[in-house]
């Protein structure tokens, strides 16, 4: 098993997933592995699938993961909190892009050892106070200790999530409920995940034309990680947004 390589507290390690294997994964994905590499030279990129992802679990942590049968997303929501509790580093959804090198902006937002995309108080549906797709966090850091427990303890005994939102929920329910974990989190820094560049499945914003601003907010990103889909009806085409941004991560 690799170790980690760490500066400060921080372990410089991103870790992506695409459970079905690199081989199967889709345009959107290597754009944005390609995006993690090339801005952050100094980080190891560990560019994961469900064969491999066992080389960085426990035997403990492998066990809790695969010994419930789960839709792969909650598999891919557990497998993060694992990973992230034994080794820190960076979390990021094979379907991001990174806009900005992590070492530009990311110790600086998480004074606490810990950090995610706080979601604005009018999109806290479903009991959600934070963004999943992208989050840091120290080795064994109270936050993530938390949560990583919560999840084992969700899912002892049970055969299927109760909620496809399950892990932000556990997040929400310890807030509430552990005094130091609130404050941990009240006293992170709160960066909005940025909707321009936040997009859900079948978003039919990608399939359009770039604005016309697009340049101008490329050059100066308005959000350090962008968050796209690869879930569509019709694949975007040339000319579309999603091109432009598929572009934009490998340069």
């Amino acid at each position: 098993m690799n170790e980690s390589v760490s500066q400060g507290r921080l372990s410089r390690i991103i870790w992506l997933l695409w459970l079905q294997g690199w081989d199967q994964a889709p345009e959107v994905a290597w754009a944005g592995r390609a995006s993690w590499e090339k801005r952050n030279p100094g980080w190891q990129v560990h560019a994961l699938d469900q064969a491999n992802v066992v080389d960085f679990l426990s035997p403990e942590g492998s066990k809790r993961v695969f010994s419930t049968p789960k839709q792969p997303e909650a598999m891919s929501d557990q497998i993060r909190l694992e990973l992230l509790h034994q080794h820190g580093g960076v979390w990021a959804d094979a379907t991001t892009l990174c806009a900005r090198p992590l070492d530009e902006w990311l110790p600086q937002a998480m004074p606490n050892g810990f950090f995610a995309f706080a979601l604005p108080g009018h999109d806290r549906s479903h009991g959600r106070m934070i963004a999943t797709w992208f989050l840091g966090a120290e080795k064994g850091g109270y936050i993530i200790e938390q949560w990583r427990n919560a999840a084992r303890r969700y899912w002892n005994g049970r055969a299927r999530r109760d909620n496809y939102f399950w892990v932000h929920l556990l997040f929400t329910k310890l807030h509430a409920a552990d005094p130091r974990f609130q404050e941990l989190w009240d006293g992170t820094p709160q960066i909005a995940s940025n909707y321009l560049f936040t997009h859900g499945p079948r978003s039919a914003r990608l399939l359009q034309e770039p604005p016309p601003e697009i340049e101008r907010l490329l050059a100066s990103p308005p959000s350090p990680v962008f968050k796209l889909t690869h879930k569509f009806d019709t694949p975007p085409g040339p000319g579309s947004l999603m091109e432009r941004l598929c572009a934009f991560a490998r340069e």
